[in-house]
């Protein structure tokens, strides 16, 4: 029994000696760090490409509907002027032409928000998918954490902003170029897409 406790205390004892050691151990061993141009990687995958066709071509489609009240408006528009005003006839045109302008007012704020509610989904599911697809890849690179390079990109002339305030909203000021892992992320990411495994 007292050597049981004997070993019970010394094995207490040795732990904050082997957390030091292993304190150690992973101090001698660098963070592998990887570098993405988002931006790049957004332009360059197909995923998103056939996001964004998927995206024109239905915002085509409720643009036909626009149109379509856009076209009764006009010639509801043209019957009107048929008639004398104060006349049964000029009354009901006026009435269809109020409630058919009053659609097509609701429906292009409807096709506004539809189209940047769409937008920012697609934009959203894309980066998801980046994040996704980044977690595979560092693993396989031994690769422990990914930066956004906010360097590279040139400045937005037509940001409103003063040029300070977008030069303290970047994170980055340089990074080694055999750090970016950018080309790698959009070759696997289309790859995977090629195949069907992602949508």
């Amino acid at each position: 029994m007292r050597n049981h406790t004997m070993r019970r205390i010394a094995i207490i004892a040795a732990i904050p000696s082997l957390l030091l050691l292993w304190a150690m151990v992973a101090a001698q061993k660098p963070a592998v760090i990887g570098c993405v141009d988002l931006e790049r990687v957004f332009a360059g995958l197909d995923q998103h490409k056939a996001g964004e066709a998927r995206l024109q071509e239905l915002m085509k489609a409720e643009a036909a509907k626009r149109d379509a009240i856009g076209a009764e408006t006009q010639s509801l528009q043209a019957e009107l002027e048929n008639f004398k005003p104060d006349t049964p006839g000029y009354a009901e045109t006026g009435r269809k032409l109020t409630d058919a302008a009053g659609r097509l007012k609701v429906f292009e704020e409807f096709l506004k928000r539809k189209a940047e509610f769409e937008q920012a989904l697609l934009v959203r599911t894309t980066y998801t998918n980046i994040k996704a697809s980044l977690g595979g890849i560092c693993k396989a690179q031994g690769i422990d954490i990914v930066f956004m390079d906010d360097a590279t990109p040139p400045f937005d002339k037509s940001d409103p902003r003063p040029i300070t305030q977008q030069i303290s909203g970047r994170r980055m000021l340089w990074f080694d170029s055999s750090l970016d892992i950018t080309d790698m992320v959009i070759k696997q990411m289309n790859t995977a897409f090629a195949a069907g495994k992602t949508k």
